[in-house]
């Protein structure tokens, strides 16, 4: 019994030691201009870095409502995906919406993609998020 315990017990503690953890996949849109004046030394830092302290990030589901509202005016629009370790210390949530701590290193972006407009005139998702 004393044999079964204790194993009962490495088991356990085995198991909370190597709880695995998920990476998380959030989207950022960004304009043309934005990207090519506010990045240096490869590291894309917008003027919410500078006000707010942080780049706004966003699940892909709210993209759309974001694109056609904030960003409905600009020309040339791209959407940017990166996956963040969920042991990120700069990543943080404010309910559904993460933001990013620090300027972001573009080696990190996995996909970057250019939105296209519908006969209204509004955005629509890059093919390859859809």
């Amino acid at each position: 019994m004393k044999f079964y315990l204790s194993l009962v017990l490495l088991i356990t503690s085995i198991s909370a030691a190597t709880v695995s953890i998920a990476d998380t996949t959030l989207y950022h849109i960004v304009s043309q201009k934005e990207l090519q004046t506010l990045t240096q030394d490869n590291i894309y830092s917008p003027l919410s870095i500078e006000l707010e302290g942080y780049i706004h990030f966003s699940k892909l589901e709210l993209i759309m409502s974001y694109a056609n509202d904030a960003y409905i005016d600009r020309k040339v629009l791209f959407l940017l995906q990166v996956t963040f370790d969920d042991d990120d210390e700069d990543l943080r949530w404010i309910g559904d919406n993460p933001d990013y701590y620090r300027g972001l290193d573009l080696t990190m972006v996995e996909q970057k993609a250019e939105f296209t407009r519908n006969q209204d005139g509004l955005w629509v998702l890059p093919k390859v998020f859809q």
